[in-house]
């Protein structure tokens, strides 16, 4: 970042895929409070990749991210699957419906609603 040869970066997150802790990583500074991330790069946008697919079901479920192992979440998480995607859509400016051809209109047009 420091040479300038890329004009944007692209940060994936994986997993639960908090955005809050990618945010944050540019203000972060170092031990001698002095900026890291934030000193060479800005914030622009932050995405939201939803799967059209499995995001109605689990938008309806009750279950704790801790019972998902595929999600990663510590044993002392006690947030709701829903809780996370909320989290993902309401900190996001950007949300991306993926996965649009496994889902029927009628689906579509209720995640659309969910996001509007």
């Amino acid at each position: 970042a420091l040479e300038r040869r890329f004009d944007y970066l692209l940060i994936e997150s994986t997993g639960i895929s908090e955005p809050m802790p990618v945010a944050t990583t540019f203000a972060a500074t170092d031990e001698d409070g002095l900026a890291t991330l934030g000193s060479v790069a800005r914030l622009d946008t932050l995405v939201t990749v939803v799967d059209c697919q499995n995001f109605l079901k689990d938008y309806q479920s009750g279950d704790k991210a801790v019972d998902r192992k595929d999600l990663g979440a510590e044993e002392t998480d006690q947030r709701t699957i829903v809780d996370l995607l909320v989290d993902q859509a309401e900190f996001a400016n950007v949300i991306l419906l993926n996965k649009t051809d496994l889902v029927s209109s009628k689906e579509l047009a209720r995640l659309k609603g969910i996001f509007q």
